[in-house]
């Protein structure tokens, strides 16, 4: 998958259109067209533009899937893809008709601008030339901090002063000594300035409760790093303390219809078309395995800990020797009819790889000669600094893993790769993708770390969500490849400090897996990782209430099984121009406030009161039957412990026949 830079030349026929249209306004900013971006056109009356240049004033990043030839737009917890000639798009994996395809035009790629930002949520008004796209971000507000008039030109008196009133705590007295001077500021100044600028402004604003203005300066203080060389760390840790105190909403429907299902079946070996299969690295676990008693072995003692058996175990083994190593466990496994996920690890470096010493070709063979379940994850984590085998060259890398697949796919066909990054750094992600034809499955490892240091309103607490991890590798590549949990957990001990954190754990295990099978149709397995390591604990036998946490989330659906099931039922996103059928409809949501403070919710249908709702993932049934064949606004409504509103969400949805 490769990002944009120049316009893609598709081998399909320049279509002819009508007439060029005039103008485009996105937050009543004109988009700027040239003659070398090209102009919007009209084709019976569908305005169409050139993607570059509107996605980039839109904030959405485009790539191109060169396997799939789809286009890709990404903006925050949205995908859109689209294919030239093809009336229809795709939403977060679900699709829409188009009355009118993408197109080329003049050599340039060109799409109907009304159906792909109102996929987004975004309000379009247009007559037909002009049109206006509304989103609910206040970029008005960029235009304002960088293009108003300073009152004075001594900026930097004024600017200590600023900080000056931020250290006190006279947040608003800070924010308007820094707008007064902020244009001539960024005149003069370089990106890093303009960074640290946006910064304060988003603290403040932070600490007034002003947490939409707080995001945009986040953000805004993320795209200056990205330009200022050498602070990709700071890009990371400003999209993080944005996307902390952001205030979100996504609206699911379950429905056992497979043309609005996100769920996708890839056909790989050992990949579940219906259920969620369930997995653990449990050898770890003490409390229940010890490999010197027969008694204690893992794959008997585990279900029983956790009161319901699994489909899966992970294994990690070095480069170098051969999964005889496991005999044992291997028999156990042909038995059970359980999956292994090998973990393949060059602890040496990835200089240890080859295919020339024979090692790789006789561990496929062994393999493949096994009656066993196997699935092998090489040099997993690959893109964080700390595993041995991380290399600063992901060309490298990938030259590495495509070895491996090109031999186990020769010598052990039944054995399916999966290519597993680790969940941090998630910026770094793609660069490593070895490619389609090597990849069959897409792993993450994905582990909860309390980090409270990176709390915007600097009070002290850890505000992410475990359930949004995934957000961003399975926008790359879940609508190509299944994806599974290669391991994870959230740590009920304090890395830093050694300080308890069940409560924290508790909560990001009930989040995490309640909302994996609504939120990622296409995630195909979760292993859970049972041990504990030098700083962190994940042990289920040492921790009841986490146990206890664990053993009711994976209960609370009957999604997660050991075997394939043949109902259909899944989740999909509800958003603008999205469909829903009309009848009796199990409707979800999963909100995020900046304080995480939600004690129930509300569901409206045209402003109609349907029903409250209390925790995750607010369920609520909606009588749809009445609404055949019209648009009905749906609205949801989350309020805090004082009957406060904390969020306020509404997206149109057609409800068809």
């Amino acid at each position: 998958m490769k990002k944009l830079t120049v316009a893609i030349l598709f081998s399909v026929f320049m279509l002819f259109t009508t007439a060029l249209a005039a103008n485009v306004y996105i937050n009543d900013k004109q988009v700027a067209y040239t003659e070398e971006t090209g102009y919007p056109i009209t084709d019976n009356g569908t305005v169409l533009t050139p993607i570059g240049v509107t996605m980039d004033a839109f904030g959405a990043e485009v790539t191109f899937d060169e396997m799939a030839a789809y286009l890709l737009f990404t903006k925050e917890n949205v995908v859109v893809r689209c294919r030239l000639g093809a009336n229809f798009i795709y939403r977060n994996n679900v699709k829409i008709p188009l009355d009118i395809a993408p197109t080329m035009y003049k050599f340039k790629t060109y799409i109907p601008i009304k159906p792909i930002f109102e996929a987004f949520g975004a309000t379009v008004e247009t007559n037909g030339t002009d049109v206006r796209v509304y989103t609910s971000e206040d970029d008005g507000f960029i235009d304002i901090v960088e293009h108003t008039p300073s009152v004075t030109r001594n900026y930097w008196a004024v600017w200590n002063q600023a900080l000056a009133y931020k250290e006190a705590g006279n947040y608003q007295q800070a924010i308007d000594a820094i707008l007064s001077i902020s244009s001539e500021f960024i005149r003069v100044n370089s990106s890093a300035s303009h960074a640290m600028l946006y910064t304060h402004l988003g603290d403040c604003y932070s600490k007034l409760g002003n947490y939409s203005l707080a995001k945009v300066c986040y953000e805004k203080e993320a795209e200056y790093w990205s330009i200022t060389p050498g602070m990709s760390e700071c890009v990371i840790d400003a999209n993080r303390r944005a996307k902390l105190i952001s205030t979100t909403t996504r609206l699911y429907a379950k429905t056992a219809s497979e043309s609005l299902s996100g769920k996708t079946y890839f056909g790989e070996v050992h990949e579940p078309r219906n259920s969620v299969y369930l997995g653990a690295y449990a050898e770890g676990d003490t409390g229940i395995y010890n490999p010197y008693v027969s008694s204690m072995f893992y794959m008997n003692t585990y279900p029983e800990l956790i009161g319901r058996d699994v489909k899966g175990y992970i294994l990690y083994l070095p480069y170098g020797e051969y999964v005889s190593h496991y005999a044992t466990h291997i028999k156990k496994a042909i038995v059970k009819d359980k999956i292994l996920q090998i973990a393949l690890e060059p602890h040496g470096g990835m200089w240890q790889v080859n295919d020339s010493d024979g090692y790789l070709v006789a561990l496929a063979k062994e393999m493949e000669r096994y009656d066993c379940k196997f699935m092998l994850r090489f040099a997993g984590e690959m893109n964080d600094v700390t595993s041995t085998w991380y290399t600063s060259n992901p060309e490298e890398y990938i030259e590495k893993f495509r070895i491996v697949a090109n031999i186990f796919h020769k010598y052990a066909p039944s054995v399916p790769l999966i290519w597993s990054p680790n969940f941090y750094p998630e910026d770094t992600i793609d660069d490593y993708y070895p490619g389609d034809p090597y990849v069959d499955y897409v792993g993450m490892s994905s582990y909860m770390q309390y980090q409270p240091v990176t709390d915007p309103m600097e009070e002290g607490v850890d505000r992410s969500r475990w359930s949004t991890q995934p957000n961003k590798l399975y926008s790359l590549y879940g609508h190509k490849k299944p994806i599974i949990i290669s391991e994870g957990g959230a740590s009920y001990t304090d890395r830093t400090t050694g300080a308890d954190i069940t409560d924290h754990a508790v909560k990001q295990i009930e989040d995490f897996y309640t909302y994996l099978p609504i939120m990622y149709p296409n995630i195909k397995m979760a292993f859970l990782f049972d041990a504990d390591s030098s700083t962190r604990n994940f042990r289920l036998s040492g921790n009841s209430r986490y146990l206890e946490a664990y053993k009711k989330a994976i209960s609370t659906t009957d999604i997660y099984s050991i075997y394939d099931k043949n109902r259909h039922e899944s989740y999909y996103e509800l958003g603008n121009t999205v469909p829903v059928y009309a009848c009796l409809t199990e409707l979800c949501a999963h909100i995020t406030t900046p304080k995480n403070n939600i004690a129930y919710v509300v569901y409206y249908i045209d402003g109609v009161r349907l029903g409250v709702t209390y925790g995750i993932p607010y369920r609520i049934n909606a009588d749809l039957t009445n609404y055949r064949g019209r648009s009905v606004a749906i609205t949801v409504k989350a309020f805090d412990a004082s009957d406060k509103m904390i969020s306020n969400y509404t997206t149109n949805v057609w409800v068809d026949v």
